[in-house]
C-alpha cells in the first residue's frame, strides 16, 4: 500500500507535530478500509492532496458545479469495485483535503487536527471504494464503514469527543438539560425531556416537553427551549444538548427542521449521561434541509455557508 502525498504534507506545510505517526495511521487506515472489501493491498496506490478554501471551492465549481468551500473532495479512478484490475498495479484515486476547513471543524468538534484529518481521509477512501451517502440505506452503509476503520484505529467517535474546556462545557449543558428535565410534563406518555440551547452571545435556554389532551398540540422540549430563546431575542446557536429518562433522545423531524432554521450547524449532544454522550451536527441529522426564502416565500435548498457535507 502505498500514499503519495503531495508537497505540502512533505514539506511540513501543516505544522503537525507527528506528521509521520499521521502518514503512517492514513496508510493503516487506507489498508483496513480496503482489505476490508477482500481486496490486496499489495500493488495499490492512493494520491492525498492538501489544499487551500480557495483553491477546493475552485475544484467544487469545476467538478461538481457547486461554488462551496467543502472539507473533503475524493476522485475515484473506477465507478464500480468490479472494474478493478485483477492483478498488476492498482490506483483507486485521488483524496483531496481542505487544510483550513480541517482546523476549523477539528476546533468545533473539540478533538485534534490529526484525528479530523485522518476521518477524513477515511470518508474519502470510503468513495474510492464506491461508498456514498446520497441515499438513506447507502448512507448508512458508508457511516458503519467509516466507523468501523475509525475504531480499528481506535478513533471512535465517542473516543475522540471533546476534551477540555470544550468536555466541561458540554458537561454543563448536559447537566443544565437534565435539571430541566424534571420539570416535563409528560402525564400521558410518561416520557420525560429536558433541553438546554447555548445560544452564540452565551446565554443558555431550558425547555422541557409539555403534552397536551389534544395529542398534536404537545411540544418537545427542543422546540419549547428554542421559542424561549427567540422570544428573548436569540437567533443564533451553537449547541443543543437534550436529555431523556433513559438513553440518547435525538430530536424528531419537526424539531431539527425548527432548529434548522436558524442554525444548521449547531451541536446536537445526548446520550446516557454527561460521561457518556453522542455528538452530531444538526446538518448530519437532517441531510438537504431547507428553509423558505424570506423575500419570496418559496422553498430553497440551503446548505451551511461552509459545508460540513464530506464530498
Amino acid at each position: 500500500m502505498e500514499l503519495i502525498f503531495s508537497e505540502d504534507l512533505q514539506e511540513g506545510a501543516l505544522a503537525l507535530p507527528e506528521q509521520g505517526q499521521l502518514k503512517q495511521q492514513m496508510e493503516q487506515a487506507a489498508i483496513l478500509a480496503i482489505e476490508g472489501e477482500g481486496i490486496s493491498t499489495q500493488e495499490a496506490t492512493i494520491s492525498v492532496t492538501f489544499v487551500s478554501p480557495e483553491e477546493i471551492r475552485q475544484m467544487n465549481g469545476q467538478y461538481r458545479g457547486n461554488d462551496a468551500v467543502t472539507d473533503v473532495l475524493s476522485f475515484p479512478q473506477f465507478g464500480d469495485l468490479e472494474e478493478l484490475p485483477e492483478e498488476g498495479e492498482l490506483c483507486l484515486g485521488d483524496v483531496v483535503i481542505c487544510t483550513q476547513q480541517a482546523v476549523r471543524q477539528a476546533e468545533e468538534f473539540g478533538h485534534s487536527l490529526q484525528r479530523e484529518l485522518l476521518y477524513l481521509f477515511v470518508h474519502s477512501v470510503c468513495h474510492l471504494l464506491g461508498y456514498d451517502h446520497m441515499e438513506e440505506g447507502d448512507k448508512r452503509q458508508m457511516r458503519a464503514k467509516e466507523e468501523a476503520v475509525m475504531e480499528q484505529l481506535g478513533l471512535s467517535r465517542e473516543e475522540a469527543g471533546p476534551q477540555t474546556d470544550e468536555a466541561q462545557e458540554i458537561k454543563q449543558l448536559y447537566r443544565l438539560a437534565a435539571q430541566a428535565r424534571q420539570r416535563a410534563f409528560a402525564p400521558f406518555s410518561h416520557f420525560r425531556v429536558g433541553a438546554a440551547l447555548l445560544a452564540e452571545d452565551g446565554r443558555v435556554f431550558t425547555g422541557v416537553n409539555v403534552e397536551s389532551s389534544s395529542y398534536g398540540a404537545t411540544i418537545c422540549a427542543e422546540r419549547t427551549a428554542l421559542v424561549k430563546a427567540v422570544s428573548e431575542g436569540a437567533q443564533r446557536f451553537c449547541a443543543i444538548a437534550i436529555v431523556c429518562d433513559e438513553g440518547a433522545a435525538w430530536p424528531c423531524g419537526i424539531c431539527r427542521q425548527m432548529l434548522y432554521e436558524f442554525s444548521p450547524t449547531l451541536l446536537v449532544i445526548t446520550g446516557d449521561s454527561e460521561e457518556d454522550v453522542k455528538i452530531r451536527w444538526l446538518c448530519e441529522l437532517l441531510p438537504e434541509g431547507f428553509r423558505l426564502s424570506a423575500d419570496t416565500g418559496k422553498q430553497q435548498i440551503q446548505h451551511p455557508q461552509q459545508s460540513k457535507e464530506r464530498e
